[in-house]
Protein backbone atom coordinates (compact mmCIF):
# COMPACT_ATOMS: atom_id res chain seq x y z
CA UNK A 1 0.00 0.00 0.00
CA UNK A 2 1.75 3.18 -0.96
CA UNK A 3 1.33 6.18 1.23
CA UNK A 4 -0.05 9.89 -0.32
CA UNK A 5 2.12 12.42 1.17
CA UNK A 6 0.80 14.86 -0.68
CA UNK A 7 -2.93 14.01 1.57
CA UNK A 8 -0.81 12.97 4.85
CA UNK A 9 0.40 16.79 4.64
CA UNK A 10 -2.29 18.32 4.02
CA UNK A 11 -4.64 17.12 6.72
CA UNK A 12 -1.79 17.63 9.01
CA UNK A 13 -1.90 20.94 8.13
CA UNK A 14 -5.43 21.33 8.59
CA UNK A 15 -4.83 19.93 12.06
CA UNK A 16 -2.85 22.60 13.35
CA UNK A 17 -5.31 25.06 11.76
CA UNK A 18 -7.78 23.88 13.87
CA UNK A 19 -6.10 22.92 16.89
CA UNK A 20 -4.82 26.72 16.32
CA UNK A 21 -8.24 28.40 16.26
CA UNK A 22 -9.59 26.04 19.18
CA UNK A 23 -6.76 27.68 21.26
CA UNK A 24 -7.99 31.10 20.11
CA UNK A 25 -11.91 30.06 20.94
CA UNK A 26 -10.83 28.35 24.68
CA UNK A 27 -8.47 31.99 25.59
CA UNK A 28 -11.33 34.12 24.19
CA UNK A 29 -14.26 31.73 26.26
CA UNK A 30 -12.26 31.09 29.37
CA UNK A 31 -12.45 27.57 28.87
CA UNK A 32 -9.92 24.88 28.49
CA UNK A 33 -8.83 23.72 25.19
CA UNK A 34 -10.23 20.05 25.69
CA UNK A 35 -13.71 21.83 26.59
CA UNK A 36 -13.51 24.06 23.44
CA UNK A 37 -12.04 20.79 21.57
CA UNK A 38 -15.02 18.22 22.82
CA UNK A 39 -17.33 20.76 21.70
CA UNK A 40 -16.23 20.98 18.43
CA UNK A 41 -16.22 17.26 18.00
CA UNK A 42 -19.61 17.10 19.45
CA UNK A 43 -20.68 19.72 16.87
CA UNK A 44 -19.04 18.20 13.96
CA UNK A 45 -21.12 14.76 14.52
CA UNK A 46 -24.32 16.49 15.06
CA UNK A 47 -23.57 18.39 11.74
CA UNK A 48 -22.86 15.07 10.20
CA UNK A 49 -26.14 13.72 11.49
CA UNK A 50 -28.40 16.70 9.99
CA UNK A 51 -26.14 16.06 6.34
CA UNK A 52 -27.04 11.95 6.49
CA UNK A 53 -30.64 12.75 7.49
CA UNK A 54 -31.00 15.78 5.36
CA UNK A 55 -29.98 13.54 1.91
CA UNK A 56 -31.92 10.69 2.89
CA UNK A 57 -35.23 12.70 2.90
CA UNK A 58 -33.75 14.44 -0.36
CA UNK A 59 -33.46 11.05 -1.93
CA UNK A 60 -36.66 9.33 -1.18
CA UNK A 61 -38.22 12.72 -2.56
CA UNK A 62 -36.48 12.22 -5.72
CA UNK A 63 -37.15 8.33 -5.57
CA UNK A 64 -41.29 9.34 -5.30
CA UNK A 65 -41.05 11.42 -8.27
CA UNK A 66 -39.15 9.17 -10.82
CA UNK A 67 -41.93 6.25 -9.65
CA UNK A 68 -44.73 8.63 -9.27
Amino acid sequence: MEIDYDDFSSANSELRYLTLELMKIALEKGKSFEEVALEFVDNVEYLSILIEKSATKRFSKIGKKSNG
